[in-house]
C-alpha cells in the first residue's frame, strides 16, 4: 500500500528531492538520526504549556532519532513515529483522511494541509481535535512544519503554538537516514 504522505500528495512527491521523497515514500520502517536544537518560549507559562503539551524541553545540542514504521491502527493505514530527543519520548501515530495528514498524540489530534513547494513540504495546521472534540481555533494549539530535502538528508524546522502565547516550542535539525541492516540468521 502507498505511503501516507503518497496517498495524500500523490504525483506531487515527485516533484521534492530525493531525500524527501525517501523519507515520506516509505513502505518499510525508516531510521533517521540528528542532532536537534530545542527551544521553548521565553516565560514560565510558555515553558508549562510546551511541558504540559508533551513537547520536549530546551536544549542547545539534542541527539535525535526518529523512527517510522508503517501499521494500521484503529482501523487505520497510517505511520507510527517515535521520535527520541535524548531519551524524551514523543510518539505519534500518522494517517491520511480526506486529503489531509492526521496526527494523533494520545487524546490530542491534529490535520494537516501538505503543500509542496519544491524543495520544501510545508506541514500547516487545518485543524485540532481533543478526545475527538473539534476545538475552536481560537483555544486550539496550532504550528506548521517545514522539510527541505538535500544531499544531507532532511532539514526540518517544526514550530507548536498557543494561542496569545505564540511560539511555545520549536525544534530544528537535519536528519541522515540511517542505513537498515538486516539480522543475522545462524552462526557467526
Amino acid at each position: 500500500m502507498p505511503s501516507v504522505y503518497r496517498r495524500i500528495l500523490g504525483g506531487e512527491l515527485d516533484r521534492l528531492p530525493a531525500s524527501l521523497r525517501r523519507f515520506h515514500d516509505i513502505e518499510a520502517p525508516w531510521a533517521g538520526v540528528s542532532m536537534a536544537r530545542v527551544e521553548r518560549g521565553a516565560t514560565w507559562l510558555h515553558r508549562f504549556v510546551a511541558a504540559a503539551g508533551g513537547l520536549p524541553p530546551a536544549r542547545e545540542q539534542c541527539p535525535l532519532r526518529l523512527d517510522i514504521v508503517p501499521c494500521v491502527r484503529w482501523g487505520r493505514q497510517g505511520e507510527s513515529w517515535r521520535r527520541d530527543f535524548g531519551g524524551f519520548i514523543l510518539e505519534s501515530f500518522q494517517w491520511a483522511q480526506n486529503g489531509l495528514l492526521m496526527e494523533s498524540f494520545g487524546w490530542l489530534s491534529m490535520a494537516f494541509h501538505l503543500r509542496v513547494e519544491p524543495p520544501r513540504l510545508i506541514l500547516e495546521v487545518a485543524g485540532v481535535r481533543c478526545a475527538g472534540v473539534p476545538l475552536p481555533r481560537l483555544l486550539a494549539p496550532g504550528g506548521t512544519g517545514v522539510e527541505e530535502g538535500s544531499e544531507n538528508g532532511v532539514s526540518f524546522v517544526a514550530t507548536a503554538t498557543a494561542p496569545l502565547l505564540g511560539m511555545v516550542a520549536r525544534y530544528s535539525g537535519c536528519l541522515t537516514e540511517e542505513p537498515q541492516t538486516l539480522p543475522r540468521r545462524g552462526g557467526s
